[in-house]
Formats: C-alpha cells, structure tokens, sequence
C-alpha cells in the first residue's frame, strides 16, 4: 500500500541515514568541494547508495525477484547505472549556469549518430531547482552512459543472484536520476538513422512517495533531462577544451575540532563544463520617433548544425549557433 506524501518522506530521509553507513556509499562517494547553486556530491552519493543497498536487501529479504527488477525499466536502470558507478572510476561534471540556460534556450539536432563521447559514462550535476518535475521535486544530477552497439553490460551480482543482459543493438545513450524524494527516472535515446528515437521514458517511486499521473507533464519533464545530456555531450565534442581535470586540494582543519591542528582533509576541484563560457547578447534601443516599447528581455533561439571543413570540405563537424539573450 502507497504511503502518503509526508510518510514517504519521512521513511525516505531514514533509508538514506541507513545507506550512508553500507558499505556501497563508500563506492560510489566522492570527495568533491561543494559549490553554491548545486547540490552537494555526498548527497547523490547517500541516493546511489539506497537504490544498491534497498535493492541488495529486497533480493536476499525475498521482497524482489531478478525477474520483477529487470523487469522494471526505471529501477533496472538506475540500479545498473549505480553499480557501474560503484565498480568504476568515473568523471563528474558540474553544468555552469550560464550554459544552462543557453542550452535550454536551443534546439536538439534531428539525428546526432556520429556523437563521439570521450567517457563511456559518468555524473552531469545541474543547477539546483531548475528543472522540476510535476511533484515540485528537482532533479540535480544525471548519469549518463554511452552504449556502442554490441556493448553488453557486465553482470551485476548481488549476494547469490546474478543479473545478466542482451547486447545492445544499436548506439544509444542512457540517463537515469534519482530525485530528492526518491523517485527514479529513465530512458534511452537511440542515436542510429536520421532521426533520434526517445524510448519510453519511465519512473518509480516505489509505492513510497506519490507520483503525479498527468504523462504528458512528466514527459515534458524528462524531455527537458534528455536535452540537457545530450547538449553537454555535443558541446564537449567540440569545446573539449572547456573542462579542466580535477585536482585534490589540501585543506586545513585546525581549529574545526577534529583533533590536530596540521590535519588535512583532501577535496577534489569540482570539473565545471562551460567555464569559459560567455553568453551571446543584444541590445534594441527604442527609436526617439517610436510608439512602441523597448522588446522585453528574450532568448533568440539556437541550434546545431553540421559544418563542412578540412580539405576538400570532406569533414564535418557540429557547430553551436548560439541563442542570443537580447535586452539581458
């Protein structure tokens, strides 16, 4: 029986506590710097570890079968996407603002089959509270994974159950999220032909948090999810150059009370995508002899396009028409 709202809530934060302290938290923890706007890493950390340690404990408790997991595309999905996470090193990357913005300011590509994606995976976190779902709930972070045709997933083993997969038989691309509350949400994207094919998007909430039923709003909210991905990979295919490596930093802990005053704790510098990036603007004036109103403050609307270059022109290359914030 679904619990309420609140209860879900309640049960959710107390799971997380439990997750914290399993083992799998320290597989798939990272210890980043926190930045203002975002949400902090050991927070997605707490939500990768519920999804293995619930599902660890449903499997050898009897209160989930292989069967009904694989079954379940948005829980499969992100359990996969958790355990590759906790048996991998892996880049996380924080998405600027500023770049947020524009992106969602631009239109998708028809077809991107010649992606190129320098990671086979990893971690996008987004500005906080941008992107929210139709519970009020935000989504903060995405995995993402990219699936060559022909890739088959290792298998998963948790206790005595092994979990298998099919080869995967086209180029496609993989997101999951797990929301504050602790809804999940899926899909992948098939990057072959001349068009990009969405699959069916999906989410879970596992009887414990109550989910908004209108579709078509969760399908604006996760079209929203895909774009962003999508438009992060285009963008480092041809700005590679805007992402600078991690570095670990010392810092000082004197005087924080945890014990000597020469102790150091090491923190990873946060990789943020589109560092040196700067947003594309336009002012109007109102002519002296005009009625009309200066235009209030919009995006011009950009897009992705294919260029020729190299010799004899043979190469192409994507290329980022940018909106333009005109008034800003």
């Amino acid at each position: 029986m679904s619990q309420s709202l609140e209860e879900g809530k309640k049960f959710y934060r107390k799971a997380l506590k439990l997750a914290k302290r399993s083992p799998w938290f320290d597989k798939v923890n990272r210890e980043y710097h926190n930045i203002d706007g975002y949400e902090p890493f050991s927070t997605v950390s707490q939500s990768l570890a519920y999804n293995l340690f619930g599902i660890e404990s449903s499997l050898m408790g009897g209160g989930l079968t292989v069967d009904e997991l694989v079954d379940d595309f948005a829980l499969s999905a992100v359990t996969i996407s958790a355990w590759t996470l906790a048996h991998n090193p892996f880049p996380v990357w924080w998405l600027d603002k500023g770049l947020f913005q524009a992106f969602e300011a631009s239109d998708l590509p028809k077809a991107i089959a010649d992606l190129r994606v320098n990671v086979p995976f990893g971690i996008i976190m987004l500005p906080r509270d941008h992107i929210i779902n139709p519970d009020k709930d935000s989504c903060n972070w995405v995995f993402f994974q990219y699936l060559p045709q022909g890739f088959r997933f290792p298998v998963m083993r948790f206790g005595l159950d092994l979990i298998e997969s099919m080869p995967v038989d086209c180029d496609k691309i993989k997101w999951a999220t797990i929301l504050q509350n602790g809804a999940n949400y899926a899909s992948i994207i098939e990057l072959a032909g001349d068009q990009l094919v969405h699959g069916d998007f999906d989410l879970i909430n596992g009887g414990v948090i109550d989910a908004n039923e209108d579709r078509d709003l969760e399908q604006q909210f996760q079209d929203r999810i895909e774009k962003i991905v999508l438009q992060t990979l285009l963008y480092l295919q041809f700005r590679p150059d805007d992402l600078i490596s991690p570095t670990k930093v010392s810092i000082s802990t004197k005087g924080q009370g945890f014990g000597g005053g020469k102790a150091k704790s090491d923190r990873l510098t946060p990789l943020i995508v589109g560092q040196k990036f700067q947003p594309q603007t336009e002012r109007t004036s109102r002519s002296a002899h005009s009625t009309h109103a200066t235009p209030r403050t919009h995006w011009r609307r950009g897009h992705w396009r294919r260029v020729a270059m190299g010799e004899g022109r043979q190469e192409r290359k994507w290329r980022w028409i940018q909106p333009v914030l005109v008034n800003g």
